[in-house]
């Protein structure tokens, strides 16, 4: 479901997210000693904030994706052409839009859905 989704946009947003950066940009490229974990410490917190916001991005565009495309069948058959032979060998001429929106549902959240193979 890559291809519907918006490109996701990690650029700082506030001063504070910035100025972190700026500093682990100077310490990578200088490759000095972290004095105190004070680096490390900034850059953990940054880097969750990131993830988080990248997760919520994610969630967000994959839930924007799902409800443009449900019970629209056709919509998706006729904007999204990769999905046609998937469509039309899944569901043929059947108009079940139930079965339809749980087929959505689970090929959009797949990697939320998935169990890990240990």
């Amino acid at each position: 479901m890559d291809k519907g989704r918006k490109k996701i946009d990690l650029k700082p947003k506030t001063m504070e997210e910035k100025k972190m950066r700026e500093a682990f940009e100077r310490w990578y490229h200088s490759r000095e000693f972290v004095p105190h974990g004070v680096m490390i410490s900034n850059l953990c917190y940054l880097g969750f904030k990131q993830g988080a916001e990248y997760m919520r991005q994610q969630i967000k565009s994959a839930c924007e994706f799902y409800l443009k495309y449900k019970d629209e069948p056709e919509l998706l058959f006729e904007e999204k052409r990769e999905y046609r032979v998937i469509l039309a060998h899944l569901f043929g001429d059947d108009k079940d839009t139930s079965r339809y929106n749980d087929w959505l549902f689970k090929e959009v959240f797949r990697c939320v859905l998935e169990e890990e193979n240990e």
